[in-house]
């Protein structure tokens, strides 16, 4: 099962990074700010993992897909512990992301004194 697992993630990872270098592509024409902003969550939407029990043992699979297929098929309970993750995850990418923008700013012309 682990071999199996671990394929599944690679897979996975390799189509979310496609996904996201493509959102980078479009998005080439977009203002920086929200260029970031939408990048930044689109990965978080795509990467964040979130906690699935099979067999008493705990795995990780995409909390997106773990979100839906929970909302469309357990209780709400447990949907919502992958939404809060997901959520948790997203808005610390948000902060990481506003600090380095404030970091990497670039900085007004000084005008030059005679």
């Amino acid at each position: 099962m682990t071999t199996g697992y671990t394929l599944a993630w690679i897979v996975y990872l390799v189509g979310a990074l496609a996904l996201l270098v493509t959102a980078w592509r479009v998005t080439r024409g977009f203002r920086r700010e929200w260029r970031h902003l939408l990048l930044v969550s689109a990965a978080a939407l795509l990467l964040t993992p979130g906690p699935i029990m099979v067999d008493d043992a705990l795995f990780l699979a995409p909390a997106l897909f773990v979100l839906v297929l929970d909302g469309l098929f357990d209780t709400l309970d447990s949907a919502s512990r992958s939404g809060l993750i997901m959520l948790g995850v997203w808005l610390v990418a948000l902060v990481i992301s506003l600090i380095f923008q404030l970091l990497v700013r670039p900085r007004p012309a000084q005008p030059e004194a005679d």
